[in-house]
């Protein structure tokens, strides 16, 4: 499927209610970017921003997923259980998690870790990530997720609002 945005200089324009654009900062290289149908219900973009070392194994990563549900799903995203976070200038849910187990087949995470590793970068097992969501309308039929992912242990036993505040320190969130 090709794809329906195209980063230039970091920067992707998305134009959903109220964001305009994401612009992910230096150090971060982009990777590429790629669409698909997610799980039967959603069509999915996904773009890549990682920093690497010299071996190419992925320290930090940026995963940015514009979805929407295709007209035969019925249900609209739900994010009610996540907590909500000031980011951008904007209020979303965000949810924390450490991976201690490869993907499911065939999930975003694994299209993701598959899309960069198959451009000749290392992601070690493990890592702690940040997913935050904004939802431009409701019912939520659209959403665009901004997945923040360090491979540092120690990320796992840092305070969620370190993270975050590391997330928010590559990335803006520009408003109309």
């Amino acid at each position: 499927m090709p794809l329906r945005y195209a980063p230039s200089n970091g920067v992707i324009s998305v134009t959903f209610g109220a964001l305009r654009d994401l612009t992910v900062r230096s150090p971060f290289t982009y990777v590429g970017g790629q669409r698909f149908i997610l799980g039967g219900t959603a069509d999915a973009e996904q773009h890549l921003f990682v920093v690497a070392d010299s071996a190419k194994v992925v320290k930090r990563m940026y995963w940015i997923q514009v979805e929407e549900m295709l007209p035969s799903a019925s249900q609209p995203y739900d994010y009610s259980a996540d907590s909500v976070v000031a980011f951008g200038g904007l209020r979303l849910p965000a949810n924390f998690r450490t991976y201690t187990e490869p993907a499911n087949p065939g999930s975003d995470r694994a299209r993701a870790f598959d899309f960069i590793t198959a451009r000749g970068y290392t992601i070690p097992m493990g890592g702690t990530r940040v997913r935050l969501v904004h939802l431009p309308e409701t019912p939520a039929r659209r959403e665009v997720m901004v997945i923040y992912f360090e491979s540092d242990p120690t990320a796992a036993t840092d305070a969620h609002a370190s993270l975050l505040a590391r997330a928010a320190a590559g990335i803006t969130l520009r408003r109309p």
